[in-house]
């Protein structure tokens, strides 16, 4: 990773998604990677989720830099000195900035109502096992023409707890190599596959 871990004015923008973040585990890690302009801020969610936004930030420097959420969050509303960098403890690749294929659009108030029931169901979960293995199960299927993309339950819940899906708006369900992205207006949540899709003849579409 980069030894340049960027300005602290470049990341007040993501105070709304690191607050989350760490509101939905403190020890949530945010990885920060600028290049070509834009920023990206990506929070590894519990169940393998990754949450992302993208800001534009002209003449920003190359740099990829983790740290702590709750560091991150009192650094950017106080100030001070630079908290301590968790490079180390994030060392698996990010998704893809380019090169995503897209299999369907989802009007939001779909993606608000499995939320809604897989919430209830995780509320009588009697156990932490069976808590995630209803995260991980499949509650929508997306389709275009002969492909069939399946998109677990946390990948949705993740959009809705980030605040990236607005009333009235609509995700998107793309694909690329090794990865499932579900879009929204405010930001994307992020699922590394099994293996690479294999998917070809679809137009490519870039966050």
């Amino acid at each position: 990773m980069s030894d340049d871990a960027g300005d602290h004015d470049q990341f007040v923008d993501f105070a709304p998604l690191v607050e989350r973040a760490a509101a939905i585990d403190v020890a949530t890690l945010v990885r920060l990677s600028g290049q070509d302009g834009r920023i990206g801020a990506y929070a590894r969610l519990p169940y393998d989720v990754i949450a992302s936004a993208t800001i534009e930030a002209a003449g920003c420097g190359r740099f990829d830099t983790t740290f702590l959420a709750a560091d991150l969050l009192r650094w950017i509303d106080d100030g001070g000195p630079r908290p301590p960098r968790q490079d180390v403890r994030w060392l698996s690749p990010l998704p893809p900035r380019d090169g995503w294929l897209r299999v369907e659009t989802v009007p939001g108030a779909v993606v608000r109502e499995l939320v809604s029931s897989g919430a209830s169901l995780a509320r009588a979960a009697p156990t932490t096992v069976a808590h995630k293995s209803l995260l991980g199960s499949v509650v929508l299927t997306a389709s275009s023409g002969q492909r069939r993309v399946d998109v677990p339950l946390a990948a949705l819940s993740a959009l809705t707890k980030m605040g990236f899906l607005p009333r009235d708006s609509y995700a998107a369900i793309d694909v690329a190599p090794g990865w499932l992205r579900v879009a929204a207006t405010y930001g994307s949540s992020y699922l590394a596959t099994a293996s690479a899709l294999g998917i070809t003849a679809v137009t490519p579409v870039n966050r």
